[in-house]
């Protein structure tokens, strides 16, 4: 063999262990979400607004200022959005993180990153995963000074409480060395790790009288509904019927309540940032506890897991 055609063929392995590399792990184009990069940082989801089993009114204040906040927020009300967080801080981790965010990105505030590192700091103290990685991007980018050993426990924390971003970047860190030494085999098993988890779904619940309870946001609206395994369908109360829409019975539905006339239709069930259809019936329901309907079998039917973890009181869906 010449050794043009050497050359050749080593340059031609050079190409597809390249794009095997390449494939592997996010590309380095700079975004977000391939690197600890600009913009890294992301908001607490929705408090649940149900609480733990043995509900207080400690609770209920705790839950209800919270999603105050995150309603302002929505709004692009953001001085009060922060002082509301600022209230909701001293019992709230995701409240602490939150207002760390609008620190680092100065809304409704005088931009900070050392009053978002302290905020960070509050909610990862208090078990908050996103408070852990938001800080460790800190640590990683801005101020406090650049510590890649300390962004190194941070992210190790928020990974180990279950936030795929905090794999992610600790994914990252190992594959580049930096804070650590170069390894890309473990660099790959925390990326597994990152992917699983955004698969992972977790939500929790608040039990009443032997009713297992969440919230959900569906059609942009936070709604308690009752988890009902025993029920065939997916049900929902007259207000989720479409606007302009008549409600003409077209099937009967079992509850834990008994039956009545309901009309099928399909809405929007927001879970972790996505779209899911979300079909139901909906009739004249009158559900405990505030609760507005019941997410049934069939729902539950189409993830590969499901779990409920009375410790933890979480109920955790694997796509």
């Amino acid at each position: 063999m010449s050794a043009f055609n050497r050359f050749l063929q080593a340059a031609v392995l050079m190409i597809v262990l390249l794009s095997v590399c390449l494939k592997a792990f996010p590309q380095d184009n700079g975004t977000a979400t391939d690197s600890p990069g600009a913009d890294d940082y992301f908001l607490s989801r929705l408090n649940p607004g149900i609480g733990p089993a043995q509900r207080t009114e400690s609770d209920a204040w705790e839950d209800a200022v919270y999603n105050q906040a995150v309603a302002l927020y929505k709004q692009a009300r953001y001085a009060q959005a922060a002082s509301v967080y600022e209230r909701a801080c001293n019992r709230s981790a995701k409240a602490c993180t939150n207002l760390g965010f609008m620190y680092a990105k100065g809304q409704g505030v005088k931009m900070s990153r050392s009053l978002a590192a302290e905020y960070y700091k509050r909610g990862c103290d208090n078990g908050n995963a996103l408070g852990c990685t938001n800080l460790g991007i800190q640590y990683l980018l801005h101020d406090p000074p650049k510590n890649d050993s300390h962004a190194i426990q941070f992210f190790e924390l928020g990974c180990r409480s279950g936030d795929s971003g905090g794999c992610r970047e600790l994914s990252y860190m190992y594959r580049h060395g930096f804070g650590v030494l170069k390894d890309e085999a473990r660099a790959f098993e925390l990326y597994q790790q990152a992917v699983q988890l955004s698969h992972v779904h977790r939500i929790q619940f608040h039990l009443r009288d032997g009713l297992v309870l969440v919230s959900l946001t569906i059609r942009d609206e936070s709604t308690i509904l009752i988890v009902d395994t025993g029920s065939a369908r997916t049900a929902l109360t007259r207000k989720f019927l479409p606007s302009g829409w008549s409600l003409f019975p077209g099937a009967t539905v079992s509850t834990i309540l008994g039956s009545t006339q309901a009309y099928a239709v399909d809405v929007d069930w927001k879970l972790d940032g996505r779209n899911v259809r979300l079909p139901a019936l909906i009739g004249d329901f009158n559900f405990p506890y505030g609760a507005s309907g019941l997410l049934g079998a069939d729902i539950l039917g189409t993830f590969t897991s499901v779990r409920f973890d009375y410790e933890s009181m979480v109920l955790i869906l694997e796509d």
